[in-house]
């Protein structure tokens, strides 16, 4: 059984690398074209592997070629599937994503199959010793989806295992009243600077951090991107700063983000360890064209705090890299 459950959907990502995004009506020519299995538990699940973590994803796919990529690319990076739901009527979901050159990048989905993810009672064997359980915004929008992820939720809760909800953008606006619902059950809720405004009604930073805590979540970390990222539980606040990198493909970085933290806390890193190995997940992902999580590595992790690790604004936090590069010398 995983050490790690992970609820959301799995898609296929078709990933166009353009040099300028096209006016309503217009044509855009890509310079390049990949296709990769994504979403954002995906993805989180695919940097978790790739650092060494057992995880199995919750979801439902078609029954079709894009299913066929997206079980036979889940098996090749080492994320179990054997929980997958399939759909005979409705397809694989499937997203296209518009990537410029400064690294940001346009998406335009079709969940498909994902929504009909049903809560199954068999999931009660396979939460039995799980330790963390990690679920996307995105399965809160429709049912019987929307169920499955409570029923992951309160399995998790019964089996004593950590929780973390990544909001997401459209359920951040969407469905922002309700996720609030459920952050007294949320031991680490991951919001980025926008989401966390659309939660909390435009608010300034700590006052944004304070309000969610307030309302229930045991710990806030919310993703600036080149600004790094910030730590928040009971009266503590940690700011984390980013590793310097050149940004190619955004796609993916905050959901590597969220693994990072979740292998800090799971193996006993301090709070600001593991938003350092976050940032670091985060800043690999964000270097590659593509969900960058399958270009993750320990290695990789290591070369980036040696390389920053002296520079000033990483001398008060100097013990923390030093944390996580003990760790990683362990493995």
């Amino acid at each position: 059984m995983p050490d790690v459950i992970l609820l959301g959907d799995i898609n296929i990502d078709v990933i166009a690398s353009m040099p300028v995004y096209p006016t309503r009506g217009g044509e855009g020519v890509a310079t390049s074209v990949e296709y990769k299995t994504g979403g954002s538990v995906v993805t989180t699940a695919a940097a978790l592997a790739k650092m060494g973590v057992s995880n199995g994803i919750l979801g439902r796919i078609g029954k079709d070629a894009l299913a066929n990529q997206a079980l036979q690319d889940l098996a090749e990076i080492g994320v179990d599937s054997s929980q997958l739901q399939i759909d005979k009527v409705v397809s694989t979901g499937l997203i296209y994503i518009i990537v410029n050159p400064d690294g940001e990048r346009t998406m335009f989905s079709s969940r498909g199959a994902n929504v009909f993810t049903r809560p199954l009672k068999l999931w009660e064997s396979y939460f039995q010793n799980a330790r963390w359980y990690h679920f996307s915004g995105y399965a809160l929008l429709a049912q019987p989806q929307h169920d499955a992820a409570v029923y992951g939720l309160d399995l998790a809760r019964q089996n004593y295992c950590r929780v973390s909800l990544d909001p997401n953008p459209e359920p951040a606006m969407r469905y922002g009243k309700q996720i609030r619902t459920l952050l007294p059950k949320i031991d680490v809720f991951f919001p980025n600077e926008q989401e966390l405004m659309v939660l909390t009604g435009g608010k300034a930073m700590p006052d944004a951090i304070a309000d969610i805590l307030d309302a229930g979540a045991k710990a806030v970390v919310v993703k600036r991107g080149a600004k790094g990222c910030i730590i928040a539980y009971d009266t503590v606040q940690l700011e984390i700063p980013a590793f310097q990198i050149v940004v190619r493909d955004t796609t993916g970085a905050g959901d590597s983000f969220n693994a990072g933290v979740t292998l800090g806390r799971m193996v006993g890193l301090s709070w600001a360890a593991s938003g350092i190995l976050g940032n670091a997940l985060g800043a690999i992902a964000g270097s590659t064209i593509g969900t960058g999580a399958a270009a993750i590595d320990s290695s990789l992790v290591v070369e980036l705090i040696e390389r920053d690790m002296f520079k000033p604004q990483w001398s008060e936090l100097h013990w923390a890299l030093e944390q996580v590069l003990a760790y990683l010398s362990a493995i």
